[in-house]
């Protein structure tokens, strides 16, 4: 018995350079919570303290009369505001951030993941293609689309080491995918049986990396001229 497809050491990194890799793939319409609970630039600070906790999201976005996105209220300015003025004068308007900083609902759980942390946010109002307010998603939304999308990549990855042919012997297989980076151990019949695998696993959509701990029983590539 030997280790690894790719260079003899227990652990090897495989990644197929002409595919594609894009770790959270899944679009944001998938995961946003809709509808998102909104304010318009008129409404009062009572009015917005209410909605804000009947939301139980950290913010509120401030819509114009068509549904464009105006800005965004956030609780720590509802709390700046009632500690500096009469909170009976306050309006959306004297609070909000604008403009706001968005996401659309057919970008990708990563660009919003970059774009949240670019802007040092924790909650993005959704829009779509005419700007106009379909959700809001938080920073739960995103990492629970993360986990969904790398329980995804197992469950194909442990679909097709099952499948017949491949050589796996099954009660040695174990998978996990953490960010989108597969690991794979296991124990195959030969040497090209594990390459192969390693080859099919690799073409998984959005796996950004493969780390493959596969041994053989019978190295059936070692002294070939072009193995």
């Amino acid at each position: 018995m030997n280790h690894s497809v790719l260079d003899g050491t227990p652990t090897a990194s495989f990644a197929d350079p002409g595919q594609a890799r894009v770790p959270g793939r899944s679009r944001i319409r998938t995961c946003m919570s809709r509808p998102a609970v909104a304010v318009t630039p008129d409404t009062d600070f009572a009015t917005m303290v209410a909605a804000i906790t009947a939301s139980r999201r950290g913010v509120l976005p401030v819509v114009a009369p068509d549904g464009a996105v105006a800005g965004v209220v956030a609780a720590s300015d509802l709390l700046a505001g009632y500690a500096g003025q009469d909170a009976a004068e306050i309006l959306a308007r004297d609070l909000m951030t604008a403009p706001a900083v968005t996401v659309t609902e057919d970008q990708t759980v990563a660009e919003a993941v970059a774009t949240a942390h670019r802007n040092s946010l924790h909650h993005l109002p959704v829009v779509d293609g005419e700007g106009r307010l379909t959700g809001i998603v938080s920073p739960h939304d995103l990492l629970d689309a993360l986990r969904r999308d790398d329980e995804k990549m197992s469950t194909e990855a442990l679909t097709t080491a099952l499948t017949p042919g491949t050589g796996i012997v099954p009660s040695s297989l174990h998978i996990s995918c953490e960010r989108a980076r597969l690991t794979v151990t296991g124990r195959t019949r030969t040497r090209s049986d594990a390459a192969a695998l390693c080859l099919q696993l690799a073409r998984i959509e959005g796996l950004a990396g493969l780390t493959d701990r596969l041994r053989w029983d019978v190295d059936d590539i070692e002294g070939r001229a072009d193995p």
